[in-house]
């Protein structure tokens, strides 16, 4: 359901071809070869059930939400669906590999994504 072995490679590239290469690479994650929003949603949900109780993800949704830049406030499930957003998937997908591995995201890392997401 979600591919783990993928490794995030678009913010490494040029700039003209990482949008293209995020689509890819996200596509692979999600184990399909086209956008189905359906698809997407039931493989962020899974993984939202795994490890949206987890504290480190937590405490990235609360960082997200607090610092979001739209009107109304967000839930936690449209909050934890934003992190495979072009801005965040680079990292947070890292993060989510880490916590298969070892139930928790590399200290490094989860810094890396909580300044990532108090800059917006």
């Amino acid at each position: 359901m979600y591919n783990y072995s993928i490794n995030t490679t678009y913010l490494d590239i040029k700039e003209e071809e990482q949008d293209t290469q995020y689509r890819k690479e996200l596509l692979k994650v999600f184990m399909t070869s086209e956008y189905t929003h359906k698809k997407v949603m039931k493989c962020i949900d899974f993984c939202f059930k795994l490890y949206g109780e987890q504290k480190q993800v937590k405490n990235i949704l609360v960082e997200l939400i607090k610092h979001s830049k739209f009107p109304f406030e967000l839930d936690q499930v449209t909050a934890f669906t934003m992190l495979f957003s072009f801005e965040n998937f680079y990292h947070f997908h890292k993060a989510i590999c880490n916590m298969e591995r070892n139930s928790l995201i590399d200290p490094e890392l989860y810094k890396k994504i909580i300044e990532n997401l108090q800059k917006k």
